[in-house]
């Protein structure tokens, strides 16, 4: 696509640009919230481009349209993985990079070499923890920490623990990314869907806990309970990448399974129902939706809000209830479900939430978009050789 050769071509007065980096995880939440950052702003400032490095997730990205480069993970890569970003600031030429949730010195250091103003942002959970107990020092080099979350949903003892960053931090949330829909119609028509089917969408996230392939057992097992109750129930099965199982095949329950959906909204469109594993990213798309939802939390996951964990906060959005991975107990939840009407009340009251932390989050960024860079030249390689010089 042209537009993701935009990141190579000279920067045309008046243009700002953002480096993201975003990690790739047992789950899709830290690219996702990258996506849904990086849309709201491209939303709200004009003439912005934007280009990711990632370590994975490349399916999921691509079909935003944003560009970006791939960048190695792995620890006995780390010089490969410093030499890359030292190319890309040179060519590139960010006003601004946004780093999620993990700083990595090979990316970290040749940002702050370049003289690039820089930005953390994330989700409270184990990672992001351990960053604020063993990495504190490198944190407080940045210029704005983004806690994607409502401050109120952030236990105290976490709240205390964030206070530890010297520099501003703002908390803003919930984000959920933007998409292009298809024709409702069209999606039902390619999954051989008439308007008197009501579809229930089963999706996990990155589909990498173990607890994952349970959960697709009891909604399999369930089916009789289901169609007994409801014959027009079809399932929809979008695992995640990271599943390690069989996908099962299609046949008068099953209409469609996927390991990945880049847009899993248009999904939650024609849906009457949601099962979903409990990520942080999920419950809020599906409490977007508003659509009835049953929620099934992962006990190896680390998202955290408030005093509890994704469950809680599942629970806090009346369009949710809990189960576990048991057959009869979600055939019982998910008839309920499918009896049930979309709450377009939470909808509203959800987005009215979104709109005010995008509007935080833009008003933050532009602020530090507009600031001179840190340094007036570039940073220096071994032996002191030049890499790159003032931008403007």
């Amino acid at each position: 696509m042209v537009m993701n050769r935009i990141w190579f071509l000279p920067k045309k007065t008046g243009v700002k640009r953002i480096l993201f980096h975003a990690i790739n995880h047992v789950g899709l939440g830290h690219i996702n919230r990258s996506i849904a950052v990086a849309q709201w702003l491209k939303a709200g400032i004009p003439d912005l481009q934007v280009l990711f490095l990632i370590e994975g997730g490349e399916d999921f990205i691509e079909p935003t349209g944003f560009p970006w480069i791939f960048v190695p993970g792995q620890p006995t890569e780390s010089e490969n993985c410093e030499q890359i970003t030292r190319n890309v600031l040179n060519v590139f030429q960010p006003d601004l990079a946004i780093i999620e949730t993990r700083m990595r010195e090979q990316i970290h250091r040749p940002i702050r070499d370049a003289g690039v103003r820089e930005v953390l942002m994330g989700n409270v959970g184990d990672l992001l923890r351990s960053q604020l107990r063993e990495n504190l020092e490198t944190m407080n080099e940045v210029d704005l920490f983004l806690v994607l979350q409502r401050q109120e949903e952030v236990q105290p003892s976490d709240q205390e623990l964030i206070s530890h960053y010297t520099g501003k931090i703002v908390y803003a949330g919930p984000l959920v990314r933007q998409k292009n829909l298809v024709s409702h119609e069209n999606l039902r028509q390619k999954l051989g869907l008439t308007n008197e089917h009501k579809v229930i969408l089963a999706t996990f996230g990155g589909g990498g806990w173990d607890i994952t392939r349970y959960l697709l057992a009891g909604l399999l097992a369930a089916k009789e309970q289901i169609l007994a109750h409801e014959p027009n129930a079809r399932l929809v099965v979008i695992t995640g990448p990271h599943f390690n199982s069989d996908l099962p095949p299609v046949d008068d329950f099953v209409c469609y399974a996927s390991r990945f959906e880049p847009f899993i909204t248009d999904y939650l469109n024609i849906a009457s129902s949601v099962v979903c594993m409990a990520g942080y990213s999920t419950v809020n798309e599906v409490a977007a939706s508003g659509i009835p939802a049953i929620c099934i939390p992962a006990p190896e996951a680390e998202d955290q809000v408030g005093a509890g964990g994704m469950g809680e906060y599942a629970l806090s959005f009346p369009n949710f209830v809990l189960s576990g991975t048991d057959a009869d107990e979600l055939a019982r939840k998910v008839i309920d479900a499918l009896a049930r009407e979309r709450d377009l009340s939470i909808t509203n009251e959800f987005w009215q939430r979104a709109g005010l932390a995008s509007q935080s989050i833009i008003h933050e960024i532009e602020d530090l978009l507009v600031m001179n860079p840190r340094i007036e030249c570039g940073g220096l390689q071994r032996g002191q050789v030049p890499i790159c010089k003032p931008w403007t």
